[in-house]
């Protein structure tokens, strides 16, 4: 039950990542939520799948591998569109976007050993008949 609560609070960790401020462009400021969809909906998807995870442990290990390669890839996609936007000078990062990609690195490792933990059922000794 510990791990499962170490899964669930590392997944709301990136969820609160999600909802930072990602970027501003002119006066604006876009969270993950509201980020170009394109660019970010790699890291909405990984999201659910955590979910999926913290609520039913359907493969752990492996949801939360494919689950954090979602993530970084989403907060790379972000960034190289900010970059775009960046070069005509109207948008700039802010801290949300770094924080996300510093905590699906450390959700895609870390939930993968917590998520070994938390599928790792310890074994009954069998009773020797009399």
């Amino acid at each position: 039950m510990r791990w499962r609560i170490a899964y669930a609070v590392m997944w709301l960790m990136t969820v609160i990542a999600y909802s930072l401020p990602w970027a501003r462009v002119d006066d604006k400021v876009y969270i993950g939520w509201n980020f170009t969809a394109p660019f970010s909906i790699t890291y909405l998807i990984g999201i659910i799948l955590g979910l999926v995870v913290v609520a039913v442990k359907f493969r752990p290990v492996t949801m939360t591998v494919i689950a954090g390669i979602l993530m970084i890839l989403g907060v790379t996609g972000a960034i190289l569109g900010l970059s775009i936007a960046g070069i005509f000078g109207v948008a700039r990062a802010e801290a949300g976007m770094s924080l996300a990609f510093l905590l699906s690195l450390i959700y895609t490792v870390a939930g993968a050993y917590i998520g070994k933990k938390m599928g790792v059922k310890k074994a009954q000794p069998a009773s020797k008949p009399s």
